[in-house]
């Protein structure tokens, strides 16, 4: 009877073998334990010795821009030809955006300002980035990009009181504000203070 299995070949990685040969020494932190190449290098980045790089090209103004736009896009409404929504407003991150966006223009891809019919502003005051609901804005007759008013970002129309379990009333709206209180009423008069105190924070800058 065996007693295990018969090894018939052993093989062995380059990258296996350079990890085998690694020793690991204390980091000074408490169950941290490093190698002692990385003990070098951070060594030599405390006393300011690390190799000098060289010149580092910059980035291609026009792959930083698409790239920041890349990173995080706000989606509006999703319409079909005849107005009927196919789906909500989302946001999507995109993983290695900086690599996408050279390669898309590598591709020919170019930003051209005179076709655009949409763009995307952050609430004022609101929740940064990823988690920012913001507005899609489009241009006037002539053109121009006019800046929304604060009212349209803190409509009051969008406010949803709900009972809790408890018996409290909760007033919420899409910018992320919400009011607390016993009664209905009272609720959605606290909520209509807090966007009041929003939009004048905005408006006065």
């Amino acid at each position: 009877m065996s007693d295990g299995p018969e090894i018939v070949e052993q093989i062995v990685t380059r990258a296996g073998r350079e990890l085998e040969e690694q020793q690991y020494q204390p980091s000074g932190v408490e169950g941290v334990e490093v190698t002692e190449k990385w003990g070098q290098f951070m060594q030599m980045a405390l006393n300011g010795r690390l190799p000098d790089l060289g010149d580092v090209p910059e980035v291609d103004p026009q792959v930083r821009a698409l790239a920041e736009d890349l990173a995080v896009i706000h989606l509006p409404d999703w319409l079909n030809p005849a107005g009927r929504k196919l789906a909500e407003p989302t946001t999507v991150q995109t993983q290695q955006a900086p690599r996408i966006a050279q390669y898309l223009i590598d591709r020919g891809w170019r930003h051209h300002p005179e076709l655009e019919t949409v763009r995307w502003r952050p609430t004022p005051g609101g929740p940064p980035g990823v988690y920012d609901q913001g507005l899609h804005i489009h241009p006037d007759e002539d053109g121009n990009w006019p800046d929304p008013d604060p009212e349209e970002f803190y409509d009051i129309s969008d406010i949803q009181v709900t009972q809790l379990e408890d018996g409290t009333w909760a007033a919420r709206h899409p910018r992320d504000l919400a009011f607390q209180a016993s009664t209905k009423s009272e609720a959605y008069a606290g909520l209509v203070e807090r966007i009041r105190a929003k939009i004048e924070e905005a408006t006065n800058g």
